[in-house]
């Protein structure tokens, strides 16, 4: 597990290193996407559920 952990958080950073963000906002949130991408993917996920809910009471 902490291998695994570590691994993900090697290849999250050194993709931020080669991206070289423009400014220090860009850096805060590309660092927070690396730290808690499987929250974004869960709200994304949740989002598209709502969208597809509404779209079929719509019809």
């Amino acid at each position: 597990m902490l291998l695994e952990l570590t691994l993900y958080l090697i290849i999250g950073f050194s993709c931020l290193v080669f991206t070289k963000p423009s400014s220090a906002k860009v850096m805060l949130k590309d660092i927070l996407f690396v730290l808690f991408w499987p929250y974004f993917i869960l709200l994304k996920y949740v989002e598209y559920i709502d969208e597809a809910k509404q779209n079929s009471r719509k019809k």
